[in-house]
């Protein structure tokens, strides 16, 4: 297992776009650029984890009862570093964000503090969170009641990554 001092963890809490977060002047940030800042010899032999809380398009997400694909420029992806898993609350559509803060970022803390969870490797610790907030989320009122949101991992990790495990005594 890797040690926790071997792991990078960034949160992105912002209004977005595809491929981009809004800064603090209102101006977008593309992610490509954001990540060029992680891929130097300092964060070489650490993994990078990016929970990216930020709307990705316009449209909501009504859910579906089977599989489907929504078609997005590879070209972003390309630019995620090695070693680096990119964690997005939702596929290109609107993120939920209420009063009581992020459905994503709420759940992942939750599931930290559940026992065992912190022992999980990294892509099996994102499909548990994926999992409960496509499952347990559906928002409510008039306009938006039903919709859903699913939050989507990118990965270019070359091995396990147990970036919030215990360590060993």
């Amino acid at each position: 297992r890797r040690p926790v001092k071997d792991c990078f963890l960034a949160v992105l809490s912002s209004h977005g776009e595809e491929g981009c977060v809004f800064g603090a002047d209102g101006q977008p940030v593309h992610l490509s650029r954001i990540f060029t800042y992680f891929d130097n010899d300092y964060m070489e032999r650490k993994a990078k984890l990016f929970l990216i809380q930020a709307c990705r398009g316009d449209d909501l997400d009504d859910g579906v009862e089977v599989d489907s694909a929504v078609e997005s420029s590879s070209s972003q992806y390309l630019s995620v570093p090695i070693d680096t898993a990119v964690m997005y609350a939702t596929a290109p559509y609107g993120a939920f964000m209420h009063p009581l803060g992020s459905v994503f970022l709420q759940t992942f803390c939750t599931l930290l503090e559940e026992e065992g969870n912190r022992n999980l490797e990294l892509t099996r610790l994102m499909t548990r969170l994926s999992h409960r907030v496509a499952y347990t989320f559906q928002a409510k009122g008039r306009v938006l009641g039903g919709k859903k949101e699913m939050p989507c991992l990118l990965t270019r990790l070359t091995r396990e990554v147990f970036p919030f495990a215990e360590p060993e005594k």
